[in-house]
């Protein structure tokens, strides 16, 4: 007899390595402990995922669905187009702070995978942010016009931060410690850095 998964288990399993990876990174973290932090065995943990891959990659679209409802519900609210670019950025940098491991591995598997993200993404456009982003920029209010250019340049400059840890600390000569501190630095910060950067 096939038993059957239950929904409740699968998202405590999800969140479990979602915890074990941002502390031990992808490499480092081990079946067991996300076991144990799921209070189930190894065994049941591999009857829902058979390996550390496809974990990897669900936990990523858990990760990515949650933050793709939050981004949607800010760009189709109808809040002003100046608090809608202040969520936005602030969306964006609170997903890479908190999930800059899970960003290295996206970006990891979206080059040996081109579509990779477009199996976890599904891509509705917001005619709505595009009309207020243009009417901004005949305002005078933002640099772009362009929605490609806005989200390349914001994006960019929201996430990059937080994945170029490990080289940070290797040119500053940081520890662990500094690091920490200093990337709750920037998730202050960045907001307004990047507000600075896109208005006119």
């Amino acid at each position: 007899m096939v038993k059957s998964k239950d929904n409740n288990t699968e998202q405590r399993i999800l969140e479990a390595a979602k915890q074990i990876f941002l502390r031990d990174g992808l490499q480092g973290a081990r079946m067991q402990d996300i076991a144990d932090l799921a209070t189930i065995n190894r065994s049941m943990l591999h009857y829902y995922f058979r390996d550390k891959e496809m974990l990897t990659h669900e936990t990523m679209k858990s990760v990515i669905a949650q933050f793709i409802k939050t981004f949607k519900e800010n760009l189709n609210s109808d809040i002003s187009f100046d608090e809608k670019v202040k969520k936005y950025i602030e969306t964006e940098v609170d997903f890479a702070f908190n999930n800059p491991n899970m960003l290295i591995f996206g970006l990891h598997e979206a080059s040996k995978d081109p579509e990779f993200f477009k199996k976890i993404i599904e891509n509705k456009r917001s005619t709505n942010f595009r009309n207020q982003l243009k009417e901004a920029y005949q305002k005078g209010e933002i640099k772009t016009k362009d929605i490609e250019e806005f989200v390349i340049t914001v994006s960019s400059l929201c996430m990059f931060p937080f994945i170029a840890g490990p080289i940070y600390m290797m040119i500053f000569r940081w520890d662990q410690d500094k690091w920490e501190s200093y990337r709750k630095t920037l998730r202050k910060s960045l907001p307004k850095l990047i507000k600075q950067v896109i208005t006119k």
